[in-house]
This record gives structure tokens, C-alpha cells and sequence, in this order.
């Protein structure tokens, strides 16, 4: 079982950031949340905060769970936490993914995102303010 750590970074103004995968993989050229795989003796809070780190270059502050679930692709069986978070410092820069976009809860359904993500994009819109 693998398990990911995803953050929803929210803007003052309320936009979501999502970012575009790169090729390669289940998931090539769709939309997600920044994040990824737990290291052994990681917790899951340090596993969201290194991964913004790594991918983005930027420093976040998690406010909390948003939602955990369990997803099986064909070839692998994923647990995701996703957290609510804020940038604390830095500028989202691309070094992973091959795009980036802050958008309205709204705007989530314009964009063609993972597959284990449906779910909690459709929990997003339906809480759109």
C-alpha cells in the first residue's frame, strides 16, 4: 500500500493552486494537487510539507485533514491524504510538474485531473462558495 500526501493551497482570494503532470506514468498531462508518496518513518504532515518543498519550492502551512481515501489503479493501490494548506513563503515554481494554474472551486471542472482525484474535485465544487 503506498501512501500520498496531497495539499489543497488556497490564496487569500480564495483560488486553488493544481499543477499538470508531466509524461510518463498512469497520470501523464492530467491535473492534481501537489504531493506525493510517504517515506519510511515520515510522518504524513512532513511528507505534504516536503513535497511542496520539493516540487514547487515553496514552504506551506497545512490547516488540517480536508479528506483521506483509498484509490486502486490497475497497478497499484494508493491511500491519499489530502490536507488544506497556505504558502508561507516562496513562488510555486515548476520543477516536477509541466504546468500550474490557481483557480476557482469552480473552475475545477474545466480541468481533466487524475482519476483518484474525481471524487474530491466534485467534494470541491459542490462547496464553492
Amino acid at each position: 500500500m503506498i501512501e500520498v500526501a496531497a495539499v489543497i493551497l488556497q490564496a487569500q482570494d480564495g483560488k486553488i493552486l493544481i499543477c499538470r503532470r508531466g509524461a510518463g506514468g498512469n497520470c501523464a498531462y492530467l491535473w492534481e494537487f501537489p504531493g506525493g508518496k510517504r517515506e519510511q518513518g515520515e510522518s504524513i504532515e512532513a511528507c505534504a510539507v516536503r513535497e511542496c518543498r520539493e516540487e514547487l519550492g515553496i514552504e506551506v502551512e497545512l490547516d488540517g485533514v480536508y479528506d483521506t481515501h483509498f484509490f486502486a489503479y490497475p497497478d497499484k493501490e494508493i491511500t491519499f491524504t489530502f490536507f488544506m494548506g497556505k504558502i508561507k513563503s516562496g513562488t510555486p515554481t515548476l520543477y516536477v510538474h509541466s504546468g500550474l494554474c490557481w483557480v476557482t472551486r469552480d473552475e475545477l471542472g474545466q480541468f481533466t485531473f487524475c482519476p483518484a482525484d474525481c471524487e474530491l474535485i466534485a467534494r470541491l465544487m459542490r462547496e464553492a462558495v
